[in-house]
This record gives structure tokens, C-alpha cells and sequence, in this order.
């Protein structure tokens, strides 16, 4: 990806946060102005980088380290926002300031528009909400979750992509689901589907029209956020009688066409939306089973990777499979990283956390474990095994006949014979000082700058019109994010420099080979599907 953002939030109640775009300090500012806050965090971030010192050739850097909760961190989430590139050298700021009074509306629009980490949301075992701007950064403000409505547990921006998400959502110790306005931060909506046992991940809709949630209660409910209500609910059987199922988290492909989720009895299910037809549904041993889940592969989600209780790395093929293919040894699973053996538990080992990153090979994934190290690693060699054995199967099955295969797929299949076979590549390891014990992540990534002529940043103090402000049950507006006015407190973020070209690069070969990976799987799982249409049409 051209920028990576990560932030990941401890038991201790610290949020630390590494950015693949460099940051420097200029201690000539740190002046009076500086408060007791910043200055306890500017020690914090010190001190951690001094038991874990940071690369500065690295390709992610720890920028900020803060103490924000009395208690652990119990859920952070990442929105974007764009920036704006007028081609100004900042050199001298009032020179800057008078040029930009005649800065015309035409020049303005032909501004370069890029996307990038917007507002940080994070919750507490306090029940406390702070949300930070991470493009002026500082603290824009914090609340508490109402009186008698429990703790936060899970969080997510609608929509989710989206340079100014409108929403904001929490979900909560009761059974209770938040619908925040992001402009003021005033809830909007309560939804009640859940029990008071608690919900304990939601995934918001791509489109931002629809969410799903999980609980203890064994649900998971369809929320129409267009009109603040329920509108589904599925079910979880739990193999112990008299027991209610736990989901322990739940995501939606790219395109919003599928989702996937895990269960704390080992359950992994990947589900087409439209149909409701089980395109995964396995069960874990319940030492291994799956903390989180996340699809890679492309925006249709073709893999799906777990990670897991044991210190495993599963990557699963998503989609329907025939009992032919499976008596024929079709492989469905691969372990990208094998769990350890001989142990009651995987200890600091275990992978607590999983998601998916945007750019690069499509198969690039960010996880957690409880040792506090957090790793990008990609899965695509795990991808590859899983078609390259399937290529054997059908040989061995059709006679010889290779017809609907091509060259550029026979290529692949020979070049990933000439190399040792890696499932799993880790690119990059950090750690939060010695290696504080993490509760959770968010992951930001983007691929490419975006072109546009948005003349509103994400923060800005812009006032917006009367008219606008109106918000319905029917519609989801798109207002860019105003908190209310309260005393902005500094964060520890030193002020942005030009990024570093420093990015972990995949070369031309290295990513056209794995486009033609999806191009390739896509194809399979067409053709099974047309395979199974005639046999359908045959029993007719």
C-alpha cells in the first residue's frame, strides 16, 4: 500500500500507533503551551522507544504512544479524510497566508485530493470515548457512554470507507448498539436486538446502509441503518446443549456480496449475502479456535485467514464446493503458520487480532498476538499452494484435459514449482515497548491517491448550512466530522513531514503475478459454479 497506519490499544489503557509515513519532532515548539498531558505522553513514547528502539529506516514507525484509559482499551477504529496538495512549499507561513486569499476556485480544483488517517475513536473499560484527529493531530473531545448502558466492546465509522463517515456506531455491554452522529458526537439511534449478555463485534455495510452485529446471545442481527432498525436475525447452534453460542467476530468482504464469522465453540462460517448459501462452514478444536477472521484476495473475498487461540494461522478457500471435488481431495485449508504443539495454551503466542490490508498483493494481512507484536505478513504463497494442489486434482481427474486453463496460469504454476514453498511471509515486526499486552487493533491502508475537487477537509472548522444539518431515520447523511466545542488537548504526534519513499515494494513481476492469482481462482470458482448449474439442470 502507498500508506499504512496502525493502532493498537493495551490493557493498560495505552494507545500506540505506527504510520509508514515518518514524523519529526521540532522540540523548539515544545514550549510553555505544553501541558501535563502531552508532557507525560512525550515521556511515554520516549520511554518505549527506548526499551524497543525504533529503525528509522523502518518501514512502519511508532509516531505516538498515549495513556488514554483508566482500564484496558476495549475497541479503536480508523476513518479517513482527505488532505489537500496546492503544491505550496510552506516555506514562509505568511507569504502562505496571503497567497492563498487569492487562491481561486479553479486552482483549487485542479489541488492534488489524497486520502488519509482521519479520526481515531477509541473506548474504554471506563466507559469513556475519546476521539482524536490524526490530521491536526490532537484531541478533539471525549464523552461517556450514557448512564446504565454498560461498556464499550466493539466500535465501527458508516460508512466505513468514506473520507467523512456520517456515523459513528458502539456496541455495548448491555446488548445495546449506539448510533452516533460523527458531526457532534449526539446519539442518533438506539438499537435493542442483542441481550443484556452484550454485543461483542459489529461490521458496518461497505455501502454504509446496513451493519451486522454479533453477541453472547448466539445472534447475529441485520441492522438497516437507513432506518435505525432490525432487520434480520440468524441463529447460532451451539454444539453444547442448554449453551448459548458466543461470535467472537464478524466482517464483510470488500464488496459487501459476503461476510464471514467466528465463533468462541471454534465455528468459522463465510456466508453469501444474497442466497444466505454456507460458502465455509468448519469447526475448530476449541483450543484453536478463531479470535478474529478477515478475507483477502481481492474485493470479492476469495480466501478467508483466522487467527487463533493456539498460535495458528489458518487461510481458508471461500466458496461452495460439490461432493465430487471433495471426494476427488480438493483442498480447502492450508495452515500458513502451524500453531504449537505439546502446550495447554498458545501464551503470548496467540494471535489475538487479524485484518486485512488494502494495496500491494490483495493478500497482505496485519495481526496481533498476545506478546504484543504486531506483524504484516503476506498470505499469498498460502493462496498458491491451495490452487496449485487443486491444478493436480483436476489433471489427474479430466483425462489430460486442460482446456479452460491458460498460459498465464500454467506460468504461474511453473514459476511456484522454481520456488521454496512459503505459505506465510512476515514483511515486517513492532512492538509495543518490551511488549505490553494488546486488546485490539485498527488497521488504515490506501492504495492510490484520490482524484478529486472536495473543497472540505474532514476537520476543518468550516460552518456547514442549517439545511444540511437535518438528519432522518430514513437517510444517512454524509456530513463531514465537527465535534463540539470543547478545550482541544494536544496529542503526542509531532507535526507531519513529506513522506519518506520507504515503502515495502512489491516489483511489476511480483504483483502481476499475484493479480493473475485472483484471475485465476475467480475462474475456478466460476467454473464450478456453471458445473454446478448442469448438473442441477441434469437432475431436473
Amino acid at each position: 500500500p502507498t500508506r499504512l497506519a496502525i493502532t493498537a490499544g493495551t490493557y493498560d489503557g495505552v494507545l500506540a500507533g505506527w504510520d509508514t509515513v515518518a514524523y519529526k519532532r521540532d522540540d523548539e515548539k515544545d514550549d510553555e503551551k505544553d501541558d501535563e498531558d502531552k508532557n507525560e505522553n512525550t515521556d511515554l513514547l520516549a520511554m518505549l522507544n527506548k526499551t524497543a528502539p525504533q529503525d528509522e529506516n523502518a518501514y512502519l514507525k511508532m509516531n505516538f504512544a498515549m495513556a488514554v484509559h483508566d482500564g484496558s482499551v476495549r475497541t479503536i477504529s480508523m476513518s479517513s479524510a482527505h488532505r489537500h496538495d496546492h503544491g505550496n512549499n510552506h516555506k514562509n507561513s505568511k507569504e502562505e497566508k496571503t497567497n492563498s486569499d487569492h487562491v481561486s476556485k479553479k486552482s483549487k480544483s485542479k489541488s492534488n485530493t489524497f486520502i488519509i488517517p482521519g479520526t481515531l475513536l477509541s473506548a474504554g473499560f471506563d466507559d469513556n470515548i475519546a476521539i482524536f484527529s490524526l490530521t491536526k493531530h490532537t484531541q478533539n473531545g471525549d464523552l461517556k457512554t450514557p448512564s446504565n448502558m454498560g461498556t464499550p466492546t466493539c466500535s465501527g465509522f458508516a460508512p466505513p470507507s468514506d473520507p467523512a463517515p456520517s456515523h459513528a456506531l458502539m456496541g455495548l455491554s448491555t446488548g445495546k448498539i449506539i448510533i452516533y452522529t460523527r458531526k457532534d458526537m449526539t446519539v442518533q439511534h438506539i438499537l435493542s436486538g442483542h441481550d443484556d449478555k452484550g454485543v461483542t463485534c459489529l461490521a458496518v455495510h461497505p455501502s454504509g446502509k446496513m451493519a451486522l452485529s454479533g453477541g453472547r446471545d448466539g445472534k447475529i442481527c441485520l441492522w438497516d441503518l437507513m432506518r435505525g432498525r432490525l432487520a434480520f436475525v440468524s441463529k447460532i447452534k451451539n454444539p453444547k446443549k442448554g449453551r448459548k453460542a458466543t461470535v467472537n467476530d464478524i466482517v464483510w468482504s470488500k464488496d459487501g456480496a459476503r461476510f464471514a464469522y467466528c465463533t468462541h465453540e471454534g465455528n468459522i462460517t463465510a456466508r453469501e449475502m444474497e442466497s444466505g448459501q454456507d460458502l465455509l462452514d468448519i469447526t475448530m478444536p476449541l483450543i484453536g479456535r478463531a479470535n478474529q477472521v478477515c478475507f483477502v484476495g481481492g474485493d470479492d473475498g476469495l480466501f478467508l485467514a483466522a487467527a487463533c487461540n493456539d498460535g495458528g494461522l489458518p487461510v481458508f478457500a471461500v466458496g461452495s464446493i460439490d461432493d465430487e471435488d471433495e471426494d476427488a481431495g480438493t483442498r480447502r485449508a492450508i495452515m500458513a503458520i502451524e500453531p504449537l504443539e505439546g502446550v495447554a495454551t498458545a501464551g503470548d503466542e496467540r494471535f489475538k487480532c487479524i485484518q486485512s490490508v488494502e494495496g500491494g498483493s490483495s493478500f497482505l494481512v496485519v495481526t496481533a498476538n498476545s506478546g504484543g507484536i504486531i506483524s504484516l505478513i503476506d498470505l499469498e504463497g498460502a493462496a498458491q499452494m491451495m490452487l496449485s494442489e487443486e491444478d493436480e486434482v483436476g489433471d489427474g481427474s479430466d483425462d489430460g484435459n486442460k482446456e479452460g486453463s491458460s498460459d498465464e496460469e500454467d506460468s504461474i504454476a511453473s514459476d511456484s514449482d522454481e520456488e521454496e514453498d512459503t505459505a506465510a511471509e512476515i514483511l515486517e515486526s513492532v512492538r509495543i515497548g518490551t511488549g505490553a499486552r494488546i486488546t485490539c487493533i485498527s488497521v488504515w491502508s490506501s492504495n492510490e491517491a484520490v482524484d478529486g475537487d472536495a473543497e472540505l477537509e474532514a476537520d476543518s472548522d468550516e460552518e456547514i448550512p442549517e439545511e444540511e444539518e437535518a438528519a432522518t431515520e430514513k437517510e444517512i447523511e454524509e456530513d463531514v466530522f465537527h465535534t463540539k466545542k470543547r478545550k482541544a488537548k494536544d496529542i503526542d504526534v509531532p507535526e507531519n513531514k513529506k513522506q519518506e519513499e520507504n515503502e515495502i515494494e512489491l516489483d511489476p513481476e511480483a504483483l502481476e503475478k499475484a493479480r493473475a492469482l485472483v484471475s485465476q481462482a475467480k475462474k475456478r470458482q466460476k467454473k464450478k459454479k456453471d458445473k454446478k448449474k448442469k448438473k442441477e439442470k441434469k437432475n431436473q
